[in-house]
């Protein structure tokens, strides 16, 4: 199964396919995985559900057919479009791939299991169509009856679905997340698109509702330093002796930092602090650097993404050279680049940040740097806590903003509910909560949806929704002014949870639009809580469960008058002047002093047992 064995496109692309498979004639095999890296790299796209029904019954029949050998070699490549095989059934009339699995004999934990002593060739073909959102009653556990290298393939390409799009998908990633301590470290194929799969999945677990769901981080960070070192890329030699200087380099390798992107948006004061004591490099993809950025550091180095590892290693060698005293990682996890390199020992301190609002468990990791409000238990941290007061939270002002005047209803028929949530966020729970509310509110609800996707997953996410939440407007991708536009239209803004927002609240409140949120314990959870306080939104707008967060709801559905009062409150918030700031704004400390203190005491906070460092400790 070769993808250089299918021959030319010329065409239609699905016709193609089609001809190959229903004439059984060669490279089908081949064509599929062409086809499917197509659709997962955007270079194919299907219109509609007719296109994707084509598509997926070919696909099907192409992998049932006893002449079309899988070997465990192309399960390798197979696991890597499993996310875009799952959207393609999920976009197309067939919904789902079970049909499939039950012909192939796998019906139930049992016989999925027992197919790797039976008919390794069925187990291969099974393990490549099993999908998150399966129906059949398939444990996840099935996935440990074959040897560590596919399971370790099989449970990433699972964890790193999306969207998930039932409740029964939400439950066997839950139960994926209950069985990582079973996971064993397997060597992963030595390609770039494995390192993104391994990233994809490390990231992703965060979206489940487990409290110990990150506890399958420390073996894929074992699988990931395994295949650094592997590849030649190495901790840095650093001196027995750690050197102190006046002004020492502090190395921020930034997975995102364009202007357009909101962590600029976060970090950007962070940043004008920590100048004015440390010499500031940044290490970035070459994609995210424009004038804005640049203006933010001393010196630029730009790692440039291939199809191959080089790049890699000399982004590792470029840190090396640089010899920094500090390695600031506002996220880990966002870019396939940043969980593998922060598995290695570069720098004396290495530090993190809320960019992607999770603890990493990389031993290298130092230190998680962020507010006090985001922390509800200190014990779903790997790193040393150093916590900055609420009140220091400073974003800096997006180059590309423009003011967008709110557009508050007096009456609202319908009311338009706000979900400017990223696809990952708007999980079936959720979704079944959104059903809940809609059911008992008294008026006629209409969601606007913004998930931040395009392609197939944007087909997958209209279809879903349009079964889930009908009437529903899934918008696709884009630009942030518009954006705004499109939620000034709106007059509620229902968060998201376990993953909440933060960025998206600030929008919705400077827009004049309450938000009604949930709070939890991890980082992620407690964005839209810490934010709403600081800026005096009523208490009962935050909710500790599912029963108080719909009585908010409704309570702000169903009464225009406080409705439209909250909204004023929020619009008279003046959000521009107390959150924002710019080159121009009169700079706080609490970033930079906190940092300093890092570097000037490190030794000794490192032999203490203490493991949260507020202000007044630091003091």
């Amino acid at each position: 199964m070769n993808p250089a064995d299918a021959p030319r496109e010329d065409g239609d692309a699905v016709a193609a396919f089609e001809e190959l498979v229903y004439r059984r004639r060669p490279g089908a095999g081949g064509r599929l995985l062409k086809l499917l890296f197509a659709l997962a790299t955007g270079k194919l796209k299907l219109e509609d559900e007719t296109a994707a029904t084509r598509l997926a019954a070919a696909a099907g029949a192409c992998l049932l057919d006893g002449g079309m050998r899988v070997t465990e070699r192309d399960f390798e490549r197979l696991a890597l479009v499993g996310r875009t095989l799952d959207n393609l059934f999920a976009a197309s009339a067939l919904r789902t791939s079970d049909h499939l699995l039950a012909a192939l004999g796998a019906r139930d934990t049992a016989s999925f299991a027992r197919l790797w002593q039976a008919d390794r060739q069925a187990f291969v073909k099974a393990l490549t169509l099993l999908s998150i959102d399966s129906r059949l009653p398939i444990d996840a556990e099935a996935l440990f009856a074959t040897e560590p290298r596919l399971t370790l393939l099989a449970y990433l390409s699972l964890l790193s679905a999306k969207p998930i799009t039932s409740l029964e998908g939400h439950a066997r990633r839950e139960r994926l997340l209950e069985l990582a301590p079973r996971l064993q470290p397997a060597e992963l194929p030595r390609t770039l698109d494995h390192l993104v799969l391994l990233s994809s999945g490390w990231m992703l677990c965060s979206y489940g509702e487990r409290r110990d769901k990150h506890r399958v981080k420390p073996t894929l960070n074992r699988v990931l330093r395994a295949w650094m070192l592997a590849g030649g890329m190495s901790d840095a030699e650093l001196p027995a002796k750690r050197r102190v200087v006046e002004r020492p380099t502090l190395l921020v390798a930034a997975e995102i930092m364009h202007s357009n992107h909101v962590q600029y948006r976060y970090f950007g004061q962070y940043l004008r602090q920590l100048r004015t004591r440390f010499r500031l490099v940044l290490l970035t993809e070459d994609n995210q650097i424009d004038e804005h950025v640049r203006a933010l550091y001393d010196e630029v180095h730009s790692y440039q993404r291939s199809t191959d590892t080089l790049t890699l290693g000399e982004a590792v060698a470029t840190v090396k050279r640089l010899a920094p005293d500090l390695i600031f990682w506002p996220s880990v996890g966002m870019r396939h680049w940043g969980p593998a390199m922060a598995n290695l020992r570069l720098a004396p301190i290495q530090f993190t940040g809320l960019g992607h609002s999770a603890s990493t468990f990389c031993d290298p990791i130092d230190y998680y740097l962020t507010e006090q409000g985001y922390v509800g238990d200190a014990a779903l941290f790997s790193e040393r806590l150093v916590l900055l007061p609420d009140a220091s939270l400073v974003f800096e002002r997006s180059p590309h903003y423009k003011p967008v005047a709110p557009q508050i209803r007096a009456r609202a028929a319908p009311l338009r509910v706000a979900l400017p949530s990223n696809l990952l966020k708007l999980n079936p729970g959720f979704i079944a909560v959104l059903r809940r509310i809609r059911e008992a509110a008294k008026r006629p609800l209409e969601f606007h949806v913004f998930p931040n996707v395009t392609g197939l997953e944007l087909l997958a996410t209209r279809r879903t929704l349009a079964r889930e939440l009908p009437g529903a407007r899934v918008f696709q991708t884009m630009a942030y002014n518009p954006y705004l536009q499109r939620l000034s239209a709106c007059d509620l803004n229902l968060s998201p949870f376990p993953f909440g927002g933060l960025h998206s609240v600030v929008d919705s409140l400077r827009q004049g639009i309450p938000v009604v949120a949930m709070e939890g314990l991890e980082p992620h959870a407690r964005t839209d809580a810490m934010l709403l306080r600081r800026l005096g939104m009523p208490a009962w707008l935050v909710c500790a469960d599912v029963e108080a967060y719909v009585a908010a709801a409704l309570r702000v559905i169903d009464d225009d008058a406080l409705r439209v009062d909250l909204s004023r409150r929020a619009a008279a918030l003046d959000i521009d002047r107390v959150l924002y700031g710019d080159a121009a704004t009169p700079l706080r400390s609490e970033v930079v002093d906190a940092v300093w203190w890092m570097y000037r005491n490190h030794e000794a906070i490192q032999a203490s047992p203490q493991r949260v460092y507020k202000l007044e400790d630091r003091r």
